[in-house]
């Protein structure tokens, strides 16, 4: 089958110098929230550049507020899955070639990453498309439901949800084992919460910023701190698995 979707994209208010960023495509269930930033994970961003597995090349068009794109994943191309994207109606080309053989039957799930942004999606329950779709493809809405794959459910309720605690010093490899335990268990969609996770997701073209950050490490541990600060009450909130990982005194909540 031939699917599509709409992603239209808003800005937030910030102050930061490179504020906002969208990157839209599809993963894997078993991938991280990294859309573009690891195998199986194929993203396409504002700045006109497509990505996976952090290899980051140049794509169609730089797209921003009010702009419109449909993402496109073509199944019946033989042997292989081609995706592509579409700017406000403009066909932008194919961007992925992936043989079938490699996704061994497993299914490509829309995928957005964003800071700054508000989204709107359409998978086909708007009465009117923002653009024509194109010839042969489907919304996913209105796919049947035989044809679609449910992504893992979360758990159903605080009671079923896990917590783990990292626990011992410096270096004593901590952060290697909760990586490898939520490596090994996907079902369960580990959350990592630490600042050595959010370093990690903080990449410019899938790099670190710790390149970036050099006589400024304090800088760079403030905000990561900070932000985890920020998870840690919205993880209280939510029905989710978490691994934390972080057992300095200045990471946990007032």
């Amino acid at each position: 089958s031939q699917v599509n979707e709409e992603i239209s994209v808003k800005h937030l208010p910030s102050t930061e110098p490179d504020p906002h960023v969208v990157r839209v495509g599809w993963s894997l269930d078993s991938c991280s929230t990294q859309l573009g930033e690891e195998p199986f994970s194929y993203g396409y961003g504002g700045t006109g550049k497509k990505s996976t597995n952090c290899k980051f090349e140049n794509y169609g068009e730089t797209f921003t507020e009010n702009d419109v794109i449909a993402c496109l994943v073509d199944f019946e191309c033989g042997e292989e899955v081609e995706m592509s994207f579409m700017k406000n109606g403009k066909w932008l080309g194919v961007a992925y070639r992936v043989r079938k053989e490699l996704l061994g039957g497993r299914a490509l799930f829309p995928h957005v990453l964003v800071k700054n942004c508000a989204i709107e999606f359409n998978f086909g329950q708007r009465e009117d498309t923002y653009f024509s779709v194109p010839p042969g493809f489907t919304f996913i809405q209105h796919l049947p439901v035989a044809e679609r794959v449910r992504g893992t459910l979360g758990p159903k309720s605080k009671a079923e949800c896990e917590i783990l605690m990292m626990v011992g010093l410096p270096a004593a490899g901590k952060t290697t084992w909760a990586v490898k335990h939520a490596a090994a268990n996907p079902s369960k969609k580990y959350n990592i919460l630490g600042t050595n996770a959010i370093m990690d997701k903080m990449r410019v073209m899938g790099l670190r910023r710790q390149r970036n950050y050099a006589g400024r490490w304090d800088v760079l541990i403030q905000q990561a701190t900070q932000c985890l600060n920020r998870l840690i009450q919205i993880a209280a909130r939510k029905k989710r698995n978490y691994i934390l990982d972080q057992v300095r005194p200045s990471a946990c909540p007032p």
